[in-house]
């Protein structure tokens, strides 16, 4: 529910324009405009975000490339848990989470804050610029990859969760989303995800050869139009030329070179046209079946999306009931990644699932070592040194096998 970007100085006034919902012309048409009264600005102090942003640079040093990631973004979305609740208590979520982020990245670098109401989920948008103090050059720099390192990235979601847990007192379910899951769920929802974010780009693929479908009928449709204007042209000539005065018709030497002229021309014209019509509507009939058959792989991706966000759903109600299973009945308020990742490794030792990569094994018995160590691990030490030797004993037979093989 929480998701972060990184962004270069010249994305900055376009997201500003977003954040601060300073045009009425909005290219999201999620946006519902009547509701946008509600939106918040948590950081009210009579400024606006494009000159907290420049005003913060001018205070340390950045880099002057344009590929500089000048500013982070945070969006946190709503729980659902909150969907009905109070707007107070939906505003305090917020106004914490705000709190939090200010906290860990720092307040003076800050530079937006913004609350939407005004779209489909409740969202938070929070925008720094991502500082640390150069200790060698004694100066406060721009630095996305030191400020968003991969630690700060891996424990965001359990820190702020903690966060809200203990100054909400409303604040209960959690925003933890996949961390928790019954533990031979985790490799079915990575599966998943993969799936659907293969989905989402081949469906984008889909739209754009729509599109391109649609332009060559467009340019064909514009062939076909020229054709007969080009026929009635000749037709209204003709009839001019059929005009008379006192039965006679009037057709003067300099007329009767220009029709012949234009006569010759439409008529190479029109040959041409002829030609390249039939060319375009063979074309033509070839672009209509082609556009039918995309058209209906779009509508089965479509309706295979859709299947996978319903399972994605149930597998999030399958969460829940896990984790409100484990704090209720078992006393267990959460369970680290580490815990997690060796559950899933004893899960594959218990179903035979065993790998034949030597170094996928080593990663397994690793990932056992570490959660066995741990001293907030929840299982049981006698199954962490089962499976750590059963996989001991999968490392040397690969060894085996690879030396059996080579010799």
């Amino acid at each position: 529910m929480a998701h972060l970007k990184k962004n270069t100085r010249g994305a900055v006034p376009g997201l500003a324009v977003h954040f601060e919902r300073k045009t009425d012309h909005h290219t999201n048409k999620e946006i519902d405009v009547s509701k946008s009264y509600l939106n918040q600005d948590l950081m009210a102090d009579g400024s606006d975000m494009l000159s907290r942003f420049n005003e913060r640079l001018n205070d340390v040093y950045c880099m002057k490339r344009d590929d500089v990631k000048a500013l982070a973004t945070w969006i946190v979305t709503l729980p659902e848990e909150l969907a009905e609740a109070p707007y107070e208590q939906q505003s305090a979520f917020f106004e914490a989470t705000t709190n939090f982020l200010n906290d860990r990245y720092g307040q003076e670098n800050a530079v937006a804050a913004v609350v939407h109401y005004d779209e489909t989920t409740p969202h938070l948008h929070y925008a720094f610029v991502p500082v640390v103090f150069d200790v060698k050059k004694s100066r406060y720099k721009v630095s996305a990859k030191e400020v968003l390192t991969r630690h700060d990235l891996q424990t965001f979601h359990e820190d702020l969760d903690q966060h809200l847990k203990k100054v909400l007192p409303f604040y209960e379910q959690g925003i933890l989303n996949h961390k928790t899951l019954p533990f031979e769920n985790v490799a079915e929802i990575k599966k998943y995800n993969d799936q659907f974010n293969a989905l989402k780009k081949e469906l984008a693929d889909v739209e754009e050869n729509i599109r391109a479908k649609q332009a060559v009928l467009k340019i064909t449709d514009q062939a076909l139009m020229e054709v007969d204007l080009a026929e009635k042209q000749i037709d209204d000539f003709k009839q001019a030329l059929s005009k008379n005065l006192f039965g006679k018709t009037v057709l003067k030497p300099d007329d009767l070179d220009r029709f012949k002229n234009v006569l010759a021309t439409m008529k190479k014209a029109t040959l041409q046209s002829q030609h390249e019509t039939e060319e375009l509507k063979q074309t033509l009939g070839q672009v209509k079946a082609q556009l039918a058959a995309v058209q209906e792989d779009y509508q089965k991706l479509k309706a295979a999306h859709q299947t996978l966000q319903a399972d994605q759903r149930e597998k999030q109600k399958m969460d829940y009931v896990m984790r409100d299973m484990l704090k209720n009945d078992y006393g267990v308020d959460k369970l680290s990644l580490t815990d997690v990742e060796a559950r899933y490794v004893l899960y594959k030792l218990d179903h035979e699932e065993l790998t034949q990569n030597k170094k996928e094994a080593q990663s397994w018995l690793k990932t056992l070592t570490t959660a066995r160590e741990d001293p907030d691990t929840k299982i049981a030490p006698s199954r962490s040194d089962w499976g750590i030797e059963q996989v001991k004993a999968l490392i040397n037979r690969i060894i085996e096998l690879m030396r059996d093989i080579f010799k």
